[in-house]
């Protein structure tokens, strides 16, 4: 992709980057080249297309984002440099590769059958055989322990 020129706005909040591309998107023809999202919701919108257009578009972005008090500030770089051109395009490059390394991995799951070897026995306790408890008397501190037989 050949990027004649290059429109930057950066802005605080995410509801701020998709009110400015929206609005950046459909003032000028220009193309979403990238939303990088950096820490401390700050996000960088990167634009791309002819210099007039992108001249527009940043600038109707920037508005929108100003009136949401969230735009950080906002550059367009006309007719690019070469080395510049690579720089973004490899980052873009990059950001594509790692979100298609994320599809691929895939987590087997593994089911593994056990089998119970012993079984457990419940025995039950006749209830003649249980102590009786007189809640009644609450200076009773008298514990009484079954009898072995």
């Amino acid at each position: 992709m050949k990027i004649e020129s290059l429109g930057l706005i950066e802005i605080k909040g995410y509801l701020g980057a998709v009110a400015a591309a929206d609005a950046a998107l459909k003032t000028a023809d220009v193309t979403l080249l990238n939303a990088e999202v950096i820490k401390g919701g700050q996000t960088t919108i990167q634009l791309v297309g002819d210099v007039a257009a992108v001249k527009v578009a940043v600038e109707a972005g920037s508005v929108v984002a100003e009136n949401l008090n969230c735009l950080i500030s906002s550059h367009v770089i006309p007719r690019m440099a070469q080395d510049t051109a690579e720089m973004v395009m490899a980052s873009v490059e990059a950001k594509k590769k790692n979100k298609e390394a994320k599809k691929e991995v895939k987590q087997e799951i593994v089911v593994e059958e056990i089998e119970i070897k012993e079984e457990l026995k419940v025995e039950e306790t006749p209830t003649s055989k249980i102590p009786k408890i007189d809640l009644k008397k609450s200076e009773s501190k008298k514990v009484t322990k079954p009898k072995k037989k």
